[in-house]
């Protein structure tokens, strides 16, 4: 018996309205071909083609019985649409579970090194800054970490004096540190 001998309008009317499952049937096996090569051009890896296939025939089954004939569209587009949106919303779906998968094993393998390094040996620097606001400046900001408008508001300044603060304390830091680089070597 040879399934392309029948209408697909005649086989969805024999399913919808006579509940024929012989009708169904011959559907199924009219669009089997047609799912296989939609599936094979989304998803070339062969584990993945059985499962992906199952999606399609769901996609066929929802097309029977949401199909409309009033908007003269033919039965083979209209599954052909909702088969290929699902199996490109499957796609991008398993490509962003594959990134996370490969960010949580990115993020391992840093905690893991991060874990098991060595513990530096701190190296303790005397600042020497100028003024006091200068020496408040680097706790804040610095040290503490705080926002310029934190500190704008603390020390009751301007934000262009605090950013002005920032700039000396920076500079002086990097001197020291420069110079401490220095005795480094010389006593090396």
């Amino acid at each position: 018996m040879s399934y392309k001998a029948y209408n697909d309008y005649e086989l969805l009317y024999l399913f919808k309205e006579k509940h024929n499952q012989k009708a169904l049937e011959i559907l199924i096996k009219k669009y089997e071909k047609f799912i296989y090569k939609k599936v094979i051009s989304f998803f070339p890896r062969k584990r993945d083609i059985e499962d992906y296939f199952q999606e399609g025939l769901l996609c066929l089954y929802r097309a029977i019985n949401s199909f409309n004939d009033k908007y003269n569209k033919t039965f083979m587009r209209y599954f052909e649409v909702i088969l290929d949106r699902h199996l490109i919303n499957l796609y991008h779906k398993n490509k962003r579970e594959d990134e996370k998968t490969l960010m949580l094993i990115n993020e391992a393998t840093v905690n893991e090194q991060i874990a098991y390094e060595e513990p530096k040996e701190e190296t303790k620097i005397d600042v020497k800054l100028g003024s006091k606001l200068e020496e408040l400046i680097y706790l804040y900001y610095y040290i503490e970490g705080k926002s310029v408008n934190y500190l704008s508001k603390k020390l009751k300044l301007s934000k262009k004096q605090v950013y002005n603060g920032i700039y000396r304390v920076k500079r002086k830091l990097s001197e020291q540190l420069k110079e401490e680089d220095k005795n480094l070597l010389i006593k090396k």
